[in-house]
């Protein structure tokens, strides 16, 4: 299930999906690319993550986005 994404270059994009992985659902973010057929191709550059990873990786994130604007 597709929730959103992430513009990174021109053909390049940063896709947030809901995905079934044997059974589990899963919160992916995966790198796309635009194809020769101008459509988008997941590539292998990307993380899943169980739900109850998602806090955690939000957290981290945050911290890591303070340093950067300090």
């Amino acid at each position: 299930m597709f929730i959103g994404k992430i513009d990174v270059k021109t053909k390049q994009k940063i896709l947030v999906t809901i995905r079934d992985i044997k059974k589990v659902k899963m919160i992916d973010m995966r790198v796309h690319q635009t194809g020769e057929d101008g459509e988008m191709v997941a590539t292998e550059a990307g993380i899943s993550l169980l739900t109850d990873q998602v806090d955690r990786a939000i957290e981290l994130l945050k911290q890591a986005k303070a340093r950067v604007t300090d």
